[in-house]
């Protein structure tokens, strides 16, 4: 048994993955076609005027010490566009409710008894540049965007059809993304309808690269979407706050640290 590591069967398991990925012969499976099937998924994403999905996420956080932390959350959207959006969040710091009518923006932290609303009238794609103006950061809201390729493609130098691939069961194709910055992968399903069912971006220049992951579940669209409302009933005894005081709107608890960078 090795004394460098304590895992010894893991840590082979883990050689021979590696060597396999970079023995394997070139085929098919790495055709440099990654940039048609995203296309894909966006133009079929694009003319679906309204979607419902439940997913799960999770977003690492890296500690002072280097412990690597998974926060896990999971959730509803419901999406009508070019200006209707609701979405729930779910997990052990936070509580929300969201929604977005067209005119005002509701965010609902039921854990908190609080809710912050801004007013402004505007499309999905103006509401989310907003919230990432105020830095309130929502990694996955690139799916909701109304061109999905542009903003997923911005500043990627690299681009890789990995494989086929089975998320939840379902036959996917697994694509690789390189930017500067980050790493992304997702998973699109095959076949007509190219809905992405999972999504990871990781944080390569951050230490233990954090990374965080989103999962698709349920997916629905036109006529099989349920109807819902886009206005929040808060109740009376919840208070009024700035949207800068709502806490865990990005799922982390307030002490964890996300590392510091190489």
């Amino acid at each position: 048994m090795s004394s460098t590591f304590p895992f010894p069967r893991l840590k082979r398991i883990l050689l021979y993955a590696s060597l396999a990925v970079s023995l394997a012969p070139p085929t098919s499976a790495w055709a440099d076609d990654a940039k048609v099937l995203l296309k894909t998924m966006s133009d079929f994403l694009t003319a679906q005027k309204t979607i419902s999905f439940t997913y799960q996420s999770s977003l690492e956080a890296v500690t002072p010490d280097f412990e690597k932390l998974q926060f896990v959350s999971s959730g509803t959207a419901n999406l009508t566009r070019p200006d209707k959006l609701r979405v729930t969040r779910t997990g052990g710091f936070a509580d929300l409710d969201v929604s977005f009518d067209g005119s005002s923006l509701t965010v609902h932290g039921k854990n908190l008894d609080a809710y912050a609303k801004i007013d402004g009238k505007g499309s999905l794609d103006e509401l989310i540049d907003r919230l990432m103006t105020a830095g309130v950061e929502a990694p996955g809201a690139d799916l909701l965007s109304s061109n999905v390729y542009d903003v997923l493609m911005s500043d990627v130098t690299e681009a890789k059809h990995i494989s086929s691939a089975f998320v939840d069961g379902v036959e996917c194709e697994y694509l690789a993304f390189r930017t500067p910055e980050i790493d992304w992968q997702i998973w699109i399903q095959s076949g007509p309808q190219p809905i992405p069912r999972r999504y990871v971006i990781t944080s390569k220049h951050v230490v233990q690269a954090p990374q965080y992951t989103l999962e698709i579940r349920d997916f629905k669209s036109g006529a099989d979407v349920a109807a819902v409302s886009y206005t929040i009933e808060v109740p009376a005894s919840a208070k009024t706050v700035d949207l800068s005081e709502m806490q865990s709107l990005d799922e982390l608890p307030e002490a964890a640290s996300m590392g510091e960078v190489k």
